[in-house]
């Protein structure tokens, strides 16, 4: 694999071909500052075809920026990055660049109008073969045009377009009534998903993801989990779902003090990793001051005779030329707040009786019920769009049911986080901080910088903060608000994963009743005891998750079985004739030959990928190309089987 570098330092750039690689991209010493600040330094990694990677990080820490330096986006200081010779890659930018005229299907089909013009010449052809009178010799000489142009439309995917893109439309939450739709009507959430669908749908050597569950509900992250996992082209994936990178992801890159460092497993082993080797480090450390103190007591308490002296002098000197273990850095910036009992009040905490709301033709309730006791904690989940927030801002009267009642309980004070932002675009945090609440300057302050605002942040315009620093200011007040009842909606969104895992932890551990619309489905499971789903109109309980996930299943089974067709008079008697069954049984034998070889050739795929990641393998050049030439042979094997069993699989069904 020949590989194209460019090394950048200062303004100036060179481009050089390097020889025969492994790694699909190499970064080495990259160092990124903007103005005197330092972003990064000295960073150095490998990303290997195939491979699934999380980059983690604090907010802040330059994940960002490392993607737009990959990506030709954002200049850098210093540094190499090598690619593999005709590598291709692809990137959501925060800016989307959608045609408006058009309709969402279109948007998306617009990117096969190479397979579009094949399949015009294809029929150009047919229609050339389907005319009287045309010689013999001609006849010909189309047929092997159009066959070897079948060919090349089977290869490039042709058949399997449509199925993709329904597929992908579905996955990310677009139903079928909403194909046709004018991008331009699209909300900002959508056009991201839109976005999103057509980078999917692209086939990259690399692909670079950051955060691509936002404006996702449950359903459609679990889709997009399997799709990364059995993506082929490698991944390198930003995202704060720690159960979306334990579902996809084999390893991290840690973003962390402006280095970089690779960890392997899902998150629960790299934090282990990461703890176990803080330790250890620490331990060096703790030892060799322990003995540096000794000998440096030893030198001072030395008598005065010249045996001392001699022995005392070549301790220093050993001091002096001594290795010193660096004392382990600790990033202490942690939010450290945690939610304080709110005044008890009734057990009832909430009912909510045949309430009903509708917009339009869209019906977000129907005679829907619900109870909430004192101390419960409750994950509100369902797919985007199904009115969610209605029902939190109706909880708290910001929104008015069509009929039905809403009965909080005695001495019950409800407490809003929302996932919007727009009650806090005024003023100062500080400001924010002493309108909240009866505090002194210094409580203020003090308060603030628990949740990492310090110095001249605190004074910043809130219209100027991050996504991530309003969050905080929200949590803040909410904490604040002295609520028994915490109502919040996405609490997790722009956080990073280790002020998630405290809002987390604050949350779990507190006495109040909470009622939380999220779609992290890990932080769900350590914060709530049970969940009500809204379906349909409905509010239906779930002990679980799980539960949930296994209701959702069956009544898709069913909705299938029961859109089933029921069979014609000519359907029964083909299926009854003999030659009709013959054909069938040799179809569906040809079918399950097929799957087996899938299974073979995925599995020796498996084996030559765990070979090639063999840092043992990489020293031998010779063994290296002759699997990387296998491992090549075997991805072309697999494409043809793939589409032999998708003719089987649309013959059968046309077979009834």
């Amino acid at each position: 694999m020949a590989f194209l570098a460019h090394s950048q330092d200062g303004n100036n750039s060179l481009t050089v071909l390097w020889g025969k690689r492994m790694a699909l991209l190499q970064v080495k010493g990259l160092t990124k500052y903007y103005g005197s600040d330092r972003v990064f330094e000295d960073l150095s990694f490998e990303i290997q075809p195939g491979e699934k990677l999380g980059l983690i990080g604090r907010n802040g820490c330059g994940k960002t920026t490392l993607i737009h330096i990959l990506t030709g986006t954002e200049d850098y200081d210093r540094g190499e990055i090598h690619w593999a010779q005709n590598h291709t890659f692809g990137y959501l930018p925060q800016i989307l660049d959608f045609n408006e005229n058009v309709t969402v299907y279109q948007e998306l089909r617009s990117i096969f109008s190479d397979l579009d013009r094949l399949q015009d010449q294809l029929n150009d052809l047919q229609r050339q073969m389907d005319q009287v009178g045309i010689s013999e010799s001609r006849l010909r000489e189309l047929v092997e045009q159009h066959h070897a142009l079948t060919e090349k439309s089977a290869a490039a995917g042709g058949y399997q377009v449509e199925g993709r893109i329904q597929g992908v439309l579905r996955g990310l939450g677009f139903p079928q009534e909403r194909w046709h739709d004018s991008v331009a009507v699209l909300s900002g959430g959508e056009r991201t998903r839109l976005g999103l669908a057509r980078l999917l749908l692209k086939t990259y050597d690399l692909l670079f993801l950051d955060e691509p569950t936002n404006y996702l509900d449950i359903e459609a992250v679990e889709w997009l989990e399997e799709f990364l996992a059995t993506y082929r082209g490698a991944v390198l994936l930003v995202s704060h779902d720690r159960y979306f990178l334990d579902k996809v992801v084999q390893g991290f890159l840690e973003m962390e003090f402006g280095r970089i460092k690779r960890y392997r497993g899902n998150y629960s082993e790299y934090r282990a990793q990461k703890e176990a080797e803080y330790q250890s480090m620490l331990r060096a450390y703790e030892k060799q001051e322990k003995e540096i103190s000794r000998l440096e007591k030893f030198v001072r308490e030395s008598r005065a005779t010249e045996k001392s002296k001699r022995k005392a002098h070549s301790i220093e000197k050993r001091l002096l030329h001594m290795d010193r273990v660096e004392k382990p850095l600790k990033d202490d910036k942690t939010l450290r707040f945690k939610f304080e009992s709110g005044p008890s009040g009734s057990r009832n905490v909430l009912e909510c009786i045949r309430l009903s709301k509708r917009f339009g033709d869209k019906v977000i309730l129907n005679q829907a019920h619900l109870k909430v006791e004192a101390g419960e904690k409750i994950g509100l989940i369902g797919p985007n769009g199904v009115g969610k927030t209605t029902l939190l801002k109706m909880i708290m009267g910001l929104e008015m049911p069509d009929s039905g009642e809403i009965r909080l309980g005695y001495e019950i004070r409800p407490g809003y986080f929302s996932q919007l932002d727009n009650d806090m675009m005024e003023g100062t945090p500080f400001s924010q901080i002493m309108a909240a609440a009866d505090l002194t300057n210094t409580e203020a302050r003090t308060i603030l910088g628990r949740f990492l605002f310090s110095g001249d942040n605190v004074f910043k315009n809130v219209a100027d903060l991050s996504g991530g620093e309003r969050r905080r200011l929200g949590l803040i007040k909410l904490m604040l608000s002295g609520a028994n009842f915490l109502i919040l909606d996405e609490p997790t969104n722009h956080l990073d994963l280790a002020s998630i895992e405290v809002v987390e932890r604050a949350l779990a551990e507190t006495d109040n009743t909470v009622l939380v619309v999220s779609h992290d489905c890990y932080f769900l499971q350590k914060v709530v005891d049970r969940y009500v789903a809204l379906v349909d109109g409905q509010l239906l309980p779930f002990a679980d998750y799980e539960a949930y996930v296994a209701w959702k299943k069956s009544r898709a089974e069913m909705k299938d079985e029961s859109s089933e067709k029921p069979k014609t008079q000519t359907q029964i008697y083909r299926e009854n004739t003999k030659e009709f069954q013959r054909q069938l049984r040799r179809k569906q034998r040809e079918l399950a030959d097929t799957e087996s070889e899938i299974e073979k050739t995925e599995r020796r795929r498996a084996e030559l990928y765990q070979l090639l990641n063999d840092p043992a393998v990489h020293n031998d050049y010779q063994q290296s190309a002759a699997l990387s030439a296998e491992f090549a042979e075997v991805e072309a094997r697999l494409e043809t089987l793939y589409h032999q069993w998708e003719i089987l699989q649309e013959e059968l069904a046309a077979m009834g």
